[in-house]
């Protein structure tokens, strides 16, 4: 009977591989049992961590969206199944909430993507000073949100802000309500965020024009490609998957932001910038309802579920276009 174990000897890229990851194999193949008794206790603990602050809270939240939980009774909890969606579904600012998420996520996220995509092509070109001017990009990014809201609180103040004063001085047609009006404080909020995140884009974007094979815009300079061509047909193709999982990124990060509207508007004024993680807040923190707040936050999970599987499958197209 022939034998099926493949010999270390016959495969000797197994065995390179086997002697950089610090496992050794003896014949057929098979791993030491000490070996696999190490892997395991190396492996453990980063797995427990795992579980413990990423499945563990998931799932409790789960539970407790079909309870009746209040904040400061827990012992007074009771299976309520469906009741809190129902209770959500009711909620007169729910879908409020959540159309105001969609267009701030919208909005900013294409906002940092086309200024991020515009830098990221400056600086990769050579000058001088160059490396400086790289360093200056990301002063808004390493700035504590906390910190950047409340400067701009204080620059777009109607009252005492200096921006507000540039405007009177210079007689701008610009309104100076800001956050303080329900047509211009979802705009101001929109456009501080973008400030506060477009240097990651940009550190995203000119990561991966450093790695694009220069001869291919040689060879489309010698088929008579313009500068807007190349940037068509070879700069965009080879950043795509890298801007599709930015967008993913930045997508699921601004769509769960609360510290920006908090700390700009507090979804205010009118309910006009009042976001679902808002709505989470004030459902747990003034209606003492835990029950309630895991519900609005499992709608926000399958929203984001949504978008990720459309953003994967945009990848995964844009990967067999460069195969």
């Amino acid at each position: 009977m022939r034998s099926t174990a493949i010999s270390t000897e016959t495969k000797p890229h197994k065995r390179n591989l086997a002697e950089r990851l610090g496992i050794t194999l003896v014949s057929g193949g098979k791993v030491q049992t000490q070996d696999l008794v190490m892997a395991l206790v190396m492996f453990l603990p980063a797995f427990l961590v795992l579980v413990f602050l990423g499945t563990y809270p998931i799932i409790t939240a789960l539970i407790t969206a079909f309870q009746r939980r209040p904040l400061f009774d827990l012992d007074s909890t009771v299976w309520v199944g469906l009741d809190n969606f129902t209770s959500v579904f009711q909620h007169p600012q729910l879908w409020n909430s959540f159309s105001n998420d969609i267009v701030f996520t919208i909005a900013s996220i294409s906002i940092q993507t086309v200024v991020g995509m515009a830098v990221a092509l400056l600086l990769h070109q050579q000058f001088t000073g160059r490396n400086i001017l790289r360093g200056f990009v990301l002063f808004s990014y390493v700035f504590p949100v906390a910190v950047a809201a409340i400067i701009w609180r204080f620059m777009l103040s109607d009252s005492v802000g200096i921006i507000h004063h540039l405007i009177d001085a210079w007689n701008l047609p610009i309104p100076n309500t800001w956050f303080a009006s329900p047509k211009t404080a979802m705009p101001s909020v929109i456009m501080v965020t973008a400030w506060k995140y477009f240097p990651f884009m940009v550190i995203t974007f000119l990561a991966r024009l450093q790695t694009i094979d220069v001869t291919l815009y040689e060879a489309a300079k010698v088929d008579g490609a313009n500068a807007l061509q190349r940037f068509r047909y070879v700069t965009l193709p080879m950043l795509m998957p890298v801007i599709i999982i930015t967008l993913l990124l930045r997508t699921i990060w601004t769509f769960n932001n609360w510290e920006i509207v908090a700390l700009l508007t507090q979804g205010g004024p009118v309910y006009s910038t009042i976001t679902p993680p808002i709505l989470v807040y004030d459902t747990l923190f003034k209606e003492f309802s835990l029950g309630r707040a895991a519900a609005i936050s499992f709608l926000m999970v399958v929203t984001l579920l949504v978008a990720m599987v459309f953003y994967l499958y945009a990848y995964d197209r844009s990967e067999e276009r460069l195969t």
